[in-house]
């Protein structure tokens, strides 16, 4: 694997074709984006222009609910307008909503000019008018800061929640090989990076399908031990399939950021059995437990999804108390997204938007509490954080080891001469909203 920023940007005898593009959804999508960029710039583009100045406009789309499939549209049509008032000559659409809709999307938007699923990266080459230069290894071209990047062990998900559309989009779950994940974190951090973010569908899978293969706990390892890894952390895990490798894991190594990703979905047994999550009320309690016993300062993030089909009033009363009294330390609440050719579209007692939004504001209101509460706690801790980018005068957004990118609030850090990408131990001095204020 090349090392990310180095790879070769103009081709022989011809001017480059300049390329926006646009990525939509989670890391693993972002990961797709850079792997596209990467292969582009490495085909001869200029990548990064602005869609305003751009000869190809890209949209990597995300698919996985209504929502996402809402911004995403709404995102072509507006680049679109560049076809009219730029100079783009192509629009080009990728991802998990192509790969789902892609005769849909093509009828409905006739400014497109190509649809590509996922896997489809010559094919988008292609399209742009250029291909893959013999010789020339093409990585990634990281869409994050440089001192932080996403590494992803895995794709696809076997776990057929009833809810979730993920298996029919990005198909089985499957390893990567850790050599080959363990060299390319070996370039990301040749690169640059200084945090690992270890993603994938189910990162606590690692390895299940691969016969003699190491699993979670023995990956994260070797990533930790890496030279320049400052602080590793894993993304996406299942309550159901965490071992007790892991959580010693997490309790020895130093490197490995105190963060537990947790996605519990609901918290009552009931729905939990029609959801098809294959773990108990119990069970999860237990665990969390164990890990809050296990890990020292550890921090937890969970999402939770409110009006499943046949959520009763007492069901959802119970998530909402058990929130309460577990006080994580994230959450995030879905409403409920009917999605066609899951289990779950099919079922009985459909709750109605409205009333699933109340439930989601219901969980969030009683969360900001629980942060606001902790927040306030923390003045006068000293935590480490690795400075992002300035906010304002000798002020400078940074993350702590418990604030993951993009999803977590941020720490806000005022000092002098600090820059971004330096990790530094600050002071805690309040709280604003669910972000920290500390001072450096």
């Amino acid at each position: 694997m090349k090392e990310p920023g180095k790879i070769r940007s103009e081709p022989r005898g011809q001017t480059p074709p300049l390329v926006h593009l646009a990525s939509l959804g989670c890391a693993k999508n972002l990961v797709d984006s850079e792997r596209i960029l990467g292969r582009l710039a490495a085909a001869g583009a200029v990548v990064g222009a602005p869609a305003s100045e751009a000869d190809i406009i890209l949209v990597n789309t995300c698919g996985f609910i209504d929502a996402a499939r809402r911004e995403s549209v709404e995102t072509i049509l507006r680049l679109a307008a560049h076809k009219r008032s730029g100079r783009c000559r192509a629009l080009i659409v990728m991802g998990c909503l192509a790969q789902r809709s892609a005769a849909e999307l093509q009828r409905a938007l006739p400014e497109v000019d190509g649809v590509f699923g996922l896997g489809r990266e010559e094919d988008i080459l292609a399209a742009c008018g250029l291909r893959a230069h013999v010789g020339i290894e093409a990585g990634r071209f990281l869409l994050t800061p440089r001192h932080t990047a996403y590494l992803r062990i895995a794709d696809g998900c076997s776990n057929r929640c009833a809810y979730c559309a993920i298996p029919l989009i990005r198909g089985p779950f499957r390893s990567r090989p850790s050599a080959e994940v363990l060299g390319e974190a070996q370039a990301l951090l040749r690169g640059g990076a200084r945090e690992l973010n270890l993603i994938g569908q189910d990162t606590t899978l690692y390895g299940a399908d691969l016969p003699g293969e190491m699993r979670t706990d023995g990956l994260l390892r070797r990533v930790a031990a890496l030279p320049r890894a400052r602080w590793v952390r894993l993304l996406y895990t299942h309550p159901a399939h965490w071992s007790e490798a892991l959580i010693e894991t997490f309790r020895i190594v130093p490197s490995l950021c105190p963060y537990v990703d947790l996605p519990l979905q609901h918290l009552n047994d009931a729905i939990l059995r029609r959801m098809g999550r294959r773990v108990t009320q119990a069970q999860i309690l237990g665990l969390i437990a164990r890990l809050r016993e296990r890990i020292p300062g550890v921090a937890i993030r969970t999402a939770l999804i409110a009006g499943f089909p046949g959520e009763t009033p007492t069901q959802f009363r119970e998530m909402l108390r058990l929130v309460g009294e577990l006080r994580f330390d994230h959450l995030g609440v879905f409403v409920y997204s009917r999605e066609a050719g899951t289990r779950a579209a099919r079922m009985g007692g459909q709750v109605s938007p409205a009333v699933a939004e109340g439930r989601r504001e219901e969980i969030m209101l009683a969360q900001q509490e629980i942060v606001f509460a902790r927040n306030r706690a923390l003045r006068g801790a000293r935590v480490e954080v690795v400075i992002e980018e300035p906010a304002g005068r000798n002020l400078w957004r940074a993350r702590s080891r418990t604030q993951a990118p993009d999803v977590d609030g941020v720490t806000y850090v005022r000092g002098k001469r600090l820059r971004a990408g330096e990790f530094r131990r600050v002071r805690v001095t309040g709280g604003n909203g669910y972000d920290l204020t500390a001072e450096g």
